[in-house]
């Protein structure tokens, strides 16, 4: 009889795994990667992982920059890891907490979560009036430019957001689409200790895609954050009056973060 280090392993697909260390390059990256520096990275030439990169942006696991050639991952890619998020402890916890917040305020709802291109969103609940069609599970959002991005900006070490930060100043892009000054001219401390004393960010629907927007941090048991809770509401009609929305939005997100483990004490 064979021992286990004799029994042979289960027979695999090797061109899968050969695609998938080109998929594991993309994900480790904050930018877009030229070809020559990702058949670099997976030690082929560079005209198999162009093969490669063809039949991914083909599936939408990859996307290809129209402007530079360079390759990022794609938006199904981003699906699947909301898939695998919406399977996690942490929305299975927030579930009833953002129904009765969705419930009390009828605003729409959506959790966050840091990826690899930022907030991204990996559940939402709609309220009586949809928000921005753009909105939507697997979205990833600015951070200057949105209530989410801010939250994060406030409590995320200032290395992962920087080229973000830089990238969105140059464009200076709100979620509506149109440019925004105010995203150009934006002080990330300022923004930062806003949020800290409000316990919230908030941007106006000239920035949120025509809706107002709030969003609270969610914290771990290490005091670090883990998600936002954001509600998109109609700036007038509909909601409730904004103080009280933005009190419902921060109980719950304090809420969450107790289930989860923290306490008031563990954060600086």
């Amino acid at each position: 009889m064979k021992t286990p280090a004799e029994k042979r392993e289960p027979r695999r697909i090797k061109t899968i795994e050969v695609g998938f260390r080109i998929l594991r390059v993309l994900e480790q990256e904050q930018r877009k990667l030229p070809l020559k520096d990702i058949a670099a990275r997976v030690g082929m030439p560079a005209s198999n992982a162009y093969l490669y990169l063809m039949s991914f942006v083909h599936e939408g696991m990859v996307e290809q920059d129209a402007a530079t050639g360079h390759y990022s991952l794609g938006a199904f890619a981003i699906q699947l890891g909301a898939a695998s998020l919406r399977q996690s402890s942490l929305i299975e916890i927030a579930k009833d907490l953002l129904t009765g917040l969705r419930n009390d305020t009828r605003n729409s709802v959506y959790l966050s979560v840091w990826g690899n291109r930022g907030p991204t969103i990996v559940f939402k609940i709609d309220g009586d009036e949809y928000g921005p069609l753009g909105i939507r599970v697997g979205h990833v959002l600015p951070l200057l430019g949105t209530a989410t991005g801010r939250v994060f900006l406030s409590y995320i070490d200032d290395d992962l957001t920087r080229s973000l930060v830089e990238q969105e100043r140059a464009s200076s892009i709100g979620l509506a689409g149109t440019v925004d000054e105010r995203i150009r001219g934006a002080v990330v401390s300022d923004i930062a200790a806003k949020v800290k004393t409000d316990g919230y960010a908030h941007t106006d629907a000239a920035l949120s895609g025509g809706y107002a927007a709030s969003a609270a941090p969610v914290f771990d048991q290490s005091g670090d954050i883990c998600a936002a809770i954001t509600i998109l509401r109609p700036e007038s009609g509909l909601s409730l009056p904004a103080d009280r929305v933005n009190s419902r939005l921060v109980e719950t997100a304090r809420a969450l973060s107790i289930k989860l483990g923290w306490a008031a004490q563990a954060v600086a």
